[in-house]
């Protein structure tokens, strides 16, 4: 693929992703990443600070839009519980568009000490933007970071039920289930 073809960062973030699940996330180089998507590692890095970067592409993205789908819950009458888990419903919706890519960053990322931990920062970051979103809708500060951080929880559990037992659903049936599971609590 030439560096002229279209959506060099998506095919940068993917080519991260397969490769450190193929080799090891430590030995996977930027110039072996960058070949494989067809650009050049100049082209790299002006997608991407570092190789840890493209694992977590479009972060200020996501965190706008989970804000925005907590808010429009709230706005539509939802529970504080059931906006945040809204978000996260919209979370496993993205996730579930490239499938492929959710399984392996799920596989991949808590096997890296340094993934890991900068998907902790990422959780803290979406946790951050939900519970700012439900407070902006008047919520107690306290409220909205429960709802916020056991949406997350049923995030967490969810994924890792969807890779460790594969049972054909998808990861936003898995996700709702874990959410009703959740509410029945």
């Amino acid at each position: 693929m030439g560096r002229w073809e279209p959506n060099a960062r998506g095919r940068l973030a993917r080519a991260a992703l397969v490769l450190s699940a193929e080799h090891g996330y430590e030995s996977t180089t930027v110039a072996e990443i960058a070949a494989a998507a067809g650009v050049t590692e100049r082209t790299f890095y002006r997608h991407f600070t570092d190789k840890a970067d493209a694992l977590f592409p479009d972060h200020d993205v996501l965190l706008e839009r989970l804000a925005d789908v907590a808010r429009q819950a709230a706005d539509d009458g939802a529970s504080v519980l059931d906006a945040a888990l809204a978000a996260i419903g919209d979370l496993a919706t993205m996730a579930a568009a490239e499938p492929e890519r959710a399984a392996l960053s799920a596989r991949v990322v808590p096997t890296v000490p340094a993934l890991a931990g900068r998907e902790l920062v990422r959780q803290r970051a979406i946790a951050d933007a939900v519970s700012g979103a439900l407070t902006e809708r008047g919520v107690r500060a306290r409220e909205a970071r429960l709802a916020a951080e056991t949406a997350l929880g049923v995030w967490r559990v969810a994924v890792a039920e969807w890779v460790d037992a594969p049972d054909g659903r998808t990861l936003p049936e898995v996700v709702a289930a874990a959410a009703e599971a959740v509410r029945a609590l």
